[in-house]
């Protein structure tokens, strides 16, 4: 017994830990350069964990790895969406950075399992450093096509991001803006005309972050500027006026005056779409009709002929509805009714003889 747990002993010692094996990898010499100051060759070893770098299929460790390869004045995007091809995305990258500036590099990274699709990540390098830093604060929001994706962009060189939470901002503050202008309509309606720099009191807002009410201001300074600009905005249709810095009412009722907030809310969401959207082909040759067809379609859905929807229905399912087909279930359920109470006459006649 002594023995056994010896031996048993010795054998777990070998491995490093339960479950391991004796398998050793073989020795693999540390990668050196062979002229440092070689710009050809430079950078191939990364700074964190001194391995060769990759540069057609490798994801650089840090931003220190990315700025050696792609230079100061690029930007890192992240969550851009899988299931399209890299070149794909680069062409539409770069064409919607071009405005920015001059763009020298554009490079979407392979995903490693599957080189034909992204890995979300994407790397965009300018000439100017003006060009990158005004690029790293924008908001770009993929379209339906590419599930909508929401792009957070960082430069490399400087550090600054693009605000994450900026589209579900303004649509929050749209969403505010709308209830702003009802508060107002009913203030103006109680109370009657009123100055215009005391148009704010009284009318109060949600915070974006706690969701407690303030006195309202921050959603009309970030979506029209001022209370002027906003009061006299050609959505409101009029609702309200100004004369004198003095605020009134327009010539509308309680029933247009919410179809004029409807109105309110729809265009300063597409307005928000047209800001954040990506406009891949603006300034461009047209696309042949069959390709913009297809993209059309994935906005609104052509739809089918009639009889090829007759045809992708069940053949029954139309029947529901038909007199006839009613009239033929009601007599096949008073046929099956015969037919159960002959059956029980049958049995009790058995059993009584």
């Amino acid at each position: 017994m002594k023995m056994i747990c010896s031996i048993t002993q010795r054998r777990c010692a070998a491995y490093a830990y339960p479950g391991a094996s004796k398998m050793r990898w073989y020795f693999v010499k540390p990668y050196v350069r062979w002229d440092p100051d070689s710009l050809l060759h430079y950078p191939e070893v990364s700074h964190v964990d001194g391995t060769k770098i990759d540069w057609l299929y490798g994801q650089p460790k840090s931003k220190y790895d990315a700025v050696d390869i792609y230079g100061p004045n690029t930007i890192e995007l992240k969550n851009l969406p899988m299931g399209r091809t890299p070149e794909y995305l680069q062409e539409r990258l770069r064409r919607f950075f071009s405005k920015f500036g001059s763009v020298s590099f554009c490079r979407c990274m392979p995903h490693e399992l599957d080189p034909y699709q992204c890995n979300g990540t994407a790397y965009v390098t300018f000439r100017s450093k003006e060009a990158s830093v005004a690029a790293a604060t924008a908001n770009l929001v993929l379209p339906y096509s590419l599930h909508s994706k929401v792009i957070a962009i960082r430069h490399l060189d400087t550090d600054k991001t693009n605000d994450p939470h900026y589209v579900y901002k303004h649509r929050h503050y749209i969403s505010q803006v709308v209830d702003v202008a009802k508060q107002v309509y009913n203030k103006l309606t109680k109370y009657g005309p009123c100055p215009l720099y005391q148009v704010a009191n009284s009318i109060y807002e949600r915070n974006f972050y706690s969701g407690k009410w303030h006195k309202a201001g921050l959603s009309i300074l970030m979506r029209f500027g001022s209370w002027d600009a906003f009061l006299k905005h050609p959505s409101l249709n009029g609702m309200f006026e100004i004369k004198d810095d003095i605020v009134t009412l327009g010539l509308q009722s309680d029933e247009t005056s919410i179809k004029t907030l409807k109105k309110l809310y729809i265009q300063q969401s597409i307005e928000l779409d047209a800001e954040l959207s990506v406009h891949w082909r603006e300034g461009r040759v047209a696309l042949p009709p069959q390709v913009q067809k297809e993209t059309d379609e994935l906005y609104h859905l052509t739809p089918i002929p009639e009889h090829l929807q007759l045809l992708s229905k069940s053949h029954t399912m139309y029947r529901i509805h038909d007199e006839r087909h009613m009239l033929k279930i009601q007599l096949k359920q008073e046929r099956n009714e015969a037919r159960r109470w002959q059956e029980k006459q049958r049995k009790t006649m058995r059993l009584s003889a």
